[in-house]
C-alpha cells in the first residue's frame, strides 16, 4: 500500500462521515454553519461529499474530484471565518490532503512514478 492509497482512503472515509452527517447528524459538535445555510444546500453538500467518497477511488477522476472539492472546502473555510465561526480544522485538513492529491508528487506514486492501480 502506497501513500496515495492511504491519503485516498482517509479522504474517502472523511467524505462519507461528513456527507452522511448532513442527513443524519451524528458528529459532535455539529457544524456551526448549519443554521446559516439552507436545508437544500446542506443536503446538496452532503450528496456531493458522499459522491466524492466514491469517485475519489477512480484514478482517472481523482484529480478532478480533489480539485473540485478543494475549491468548495476553501470557500466554506473562508465562509466560516467570515461568519466568525472557527470550527475549520476538518475542512482545512481535508483541503490540504486533497491539495496533495491534485499536486500528485512522485513520492505518492511509489517506485519510479508508477501508479499501482
Amino acid at each position: 500500500m502506497n501513500i496515495l492509497k492511504i491519503i485516498t482512503a482517509i479522504c474517502s472515509l472523511l467524505f462519507f462521515m461528513v456527507g452522511f452527517d448532513k442527513f443524519i447528524p451524528f458528529i459532535e459538535p455539529p457544524c456551526s454553519l448549519i443554521d446559516n445555510i439552507s436545508a437544500t444546500l446542506w443536503k446538496v453538500l452532503g450528496t456531493l461529499q458522499i459522491a466524492a467518497g466514491i469517485l475519489i477511488w477512480f484514478s482517472k477522476l481523482r484529480r478532478y474530484v480533489a480539485g473540485f472539492l478543494v475549491i468548495i472546502l476553501l470557500f466554506f473555510t473562508i465562509y466560516h471565518l467570515k461568519e466568525n465561526t472557527y470550527d475549520i480544522g476538518g475542512s482545512t485538513f481535508m483541503a490540504v490532503l486533497l491539495g496533495i492529491l491534485v499536486w500528485n508528487p512522485a513520492f505518492l506514486q511509489g517506485k519510479k512514478g508508477i501508479d499501482f492501480e
